[in-house]
């Protein structure tokens, strides 16, 4: 009786494994556009201050008056070149008080270029600020933090899918991991309804909703004239958005962020789907989010002033 329990139970298990594997042949099977590199990642572009511009340490300071290099250090992390212009940084805080530091300008970035889609080799592109040269008076050995903000522009495009059937069981994964390319402006989710086809009727319809978000830690801004400029706290970030599949697709083309959240959906109709054509192949869906600049924090460094 024992034996007979434990073959049982082994070929219920047997069974629940089979239907695991194939459900997930079914639903999780594709793979994002952007899935080998960075795909769904938070950055488009990552800003550094060079380990080498500013060199300063507690113990090798800059005297006052002497120029100080800074170096910001531009990593794209995107499968497209960013062209030259949609780039631009600038130094905050006391580094940007003219009364305290002079050489702290706005500088436009050269052009960014891509990773290596297959090796995902990063190229940099350093943008040069300043000289920096101290003027305010010095009695003993200080530090100052210096602090600086970067911004950029370039069209988010995220490779999506929809399911054009009637059959609710055969719509599959919308959006696998990877369909977004490495931004802080994603689609977060979509969720589609099967298509409706009225009984002897040639083509049918089907609505589906897009979520999207600002996932990052900077600021969606109107666009690459708009960065750096105060935003009072109504601000509300838009841009814009256009679809495209193997049907016309009607959907809003303006999307405005929730203030808290930083989240919004749009809701998107299919019409003329071909009522003989349906099935569970996926379909591709191209969602193309521009219209905006992104302005992000360049994370901090210190130099050393003594008198």
């Amino acid at each position: 009786m024992v034996i007979k329990k434990s073959v049982l139970i082994i070929l219920v298990l047997s069974l629940f494994v089979l239907s695991s594997c194939t459900q997930t042949n079914t639903t999780n099977g594709l793979t994002g556009e952007y899935a080998n590199c960075y795909g769904d990642d938070s950055q488009m572009i990552t800003a550094t201050f060079a380990d080498f511009a500013p060199v300063s340490s507690e113990t090798n300071a800059y005297q006052s008056g002497d120029e100080v290099d800074i170096e910001i250090i531009l990593t794209n992390l995107y499968t497209k070149d960013i062209a030259a212009g949609n780039a631009k940084v600038r130094l905050t805080g006391d580094a940007a008080i003219s009364s305290i530091f002079s050489g702290a300008d706005v500088v436009t970035a050269d052009a960014l270029y891509s990773i290596d889609s297959e090796t995902c080799l990063e190229e940099t592109t350093e943008v040069s600020i300043g000289p920096l040269v101290y003027k305010g008076d010095i009695s003993s050995k200080i530090a100052k933090e210096i602090t600086g903000l970067y911004c950029y522009q370039e069209p988010v495009i995220v490779k999506a899918f929809l399911y054009y059937t009637a059959n609710e069981d055969e719509i599959g994964t919308n959006l696998p991991a990877g369909a977004n390319p490495p931004s802080s402006v994603q689609v977060t989710q979509i969720d589609q309804n099967p298509v409706d086809v009225d009984p002897g009727e040639p083509t049918g319809q089907m609505r589906f909703k897009i979520y999207l978000a600002n996932i990052g830690t900077g600021t969606i801004v109107e666009s690459l004239n708009d960065c750096f400029e105060y935003r009072d706290i109504g601000y509300r970030e838009e841009f814009d958005i256009s679809v495209s599949g193997a049907y016309d697709i009607d959907c809003p083309d303006k999307v405005t962020l929730s203030r808290g959240e930083k989240t919004d959906y749009v809701t998107c109709l299919v019409n003329g789907i071909d009522s003989t054509n349906l099935g569970s192949q996926s379909s591709e869906l191209t969602i193309t989010l521009s219209g905006f600049a992104y302005e992000d924090t360049i994370p901090s460094t210190t130099i050393w002033l003594e008198p």
